[in-house]
């Protein structure tokens, strides 16, 4: 069992469940310092140097090795350890990738040549999914073409050379009921939209597919996932115009009770522009949802071949063979089998200097 030093700059949403999760499950010691999960520029600019701040005033004793996550600049943490510290094994784990995270701005491409020397600066690499790691590659590979006299050389590589995928670790309160769960296929259909409320998330999608499908398909919804401050205008007007097809709107904090409603829907729906992973499909997947999913980013890695291009449209013959080959396919994203994993990536960095 090696101590395990790991650091998050942005302690919320799946980064937050992720460290909760893979602590539960690991069998190394883990000791975590945090950020709050505000201002990502800010974190990921100098989050290194202050959370080796923190270090230092707790008195942490020197581990076996050390692990982030993807909005810590890992350079800038490497130099910020003291002296007989800089040595350690870091280890990176990449929930997402900056040169590939959609925006309507231009962005500066800074933030995703931080992820680059982050990279190219940890000792191995963890993506959370091959698309995470597909566009990265492609991405920066495309970012280097515009630089002035480049030696990096052979970018793509080098990258993988570092580099391995080990899905997100997803924890199942009752394992039993996953594919058991089955509506009266004579009522009402009901579809569950698990995702934050923002605009890379697709809610204009939502919005085009609730007014084309609702009433032709007898259809009724599930809203879950996290609220901010500013409401996407198109699921303000989701909630006006399908108020009476809305059994729950809102974000459920207490985990029992999210998983309770997703038991009730037949099908998770994700209109998502982006998905490194995406936790809350395959919660809901693994609760007995069908997948009504575009066949793009990490879902075509989710899914086995039965599962892709359905839709409460064009509903499979057999659905519970199709949940049950979705459950074995998503094997190792259960919360004991992911975690293994990825223990056994740490301890060989770590055993192997």
């Amino acid at each position: 069992m090696a101590s395990i030093l790991a650091f998050e700059s942005f302690d919320g949403g799946s980064h937050k469940q992720f460290r909760a999760t893979i602590t539960r499950y690991s069998s190394h010691d883990w000791t975590w310092i945090t950020r709050p999960p505000r201002a990502w520029k800010w974190r990921m600019t100098i989050g290194a140097q202050e959370m080796v701040d923190e270090l230092i005033k707790r008195g942490i004793k020197k581990p076996d090795c050390i692990f982030a996550t993807s909005l810590v600049d890992v350079a800038a943490l490497r130099s910020a350890l003291k002296r007989g510290w800089r040595d350690l094994p870091i280890v990176l784990y990449m929930h997402e990738n900056q040169v590939a995270y959609p925006t309507d701005d231009a962005r500066d491409a800074s933030f995703a040549l931080t992820n680059l020397q982050s990279v190219l600066t940890a000792d191995l690499t963890i993506f959370n999914s091959k698309w995470n790691l597909d566009s990265f590659i492609k991405g920066i590979t495309s970012l280097l073409e515009h630089a002035n006299d480049s030696t990096l050389g052979d970018i793509e590589q080098r990258i993988r050379d570092v580099s391995t995928v080990s899905w997100v670790p997803v924890e199942v309160p009752e394992e039993d009921s996953r594919v058991l769960h089955n509506s009266d296929m004579s009522g009402p259909t009901t579809v569950v939209w698990p995702h934050r409320w923002e605009h890379d998330k697709g809610p204009d999608e939502l919005l085009e597919l609730a007014r084309e499908y609702t009433k032709a398909l007898n259809l009724r919804w599930i809203i879950l996932g996290e609220q901010f401050r500013e409401t996407p205008e198109s699921l303000v007007t989701f909630q006006s115009e399908f108020a009476d097809q809305i059994d729950h709107c809102g974000f459920v904090d207490n985990k029992m009770d999210y998983w309770k409603w997703l038991h009730k829907a037949d099908w998770v729906l994700s209109t998502a522009t982006h998905e490194f992973f995406g936790i809350a499909v395959v919660e809901a997947l693994f609760a007995g949802c069908l997948p009504w999913l575009p066949q793009r980013l990490s879902y075509k890695e989710l899914l086995p071949a039965s599962g892709r291009g359905l839709a409460p449209m064009n509903p499979p013959e057999h659905r519970l063979l199709v949940k049950e080959a979705i459950c074995k396919h998503l094997f190792m994203a259960q919360a004991g089998q992911a975690s293994k994993r990825i223990d056994g990536l740490i301890a060989n960095i770590w055993e192997n200097g």
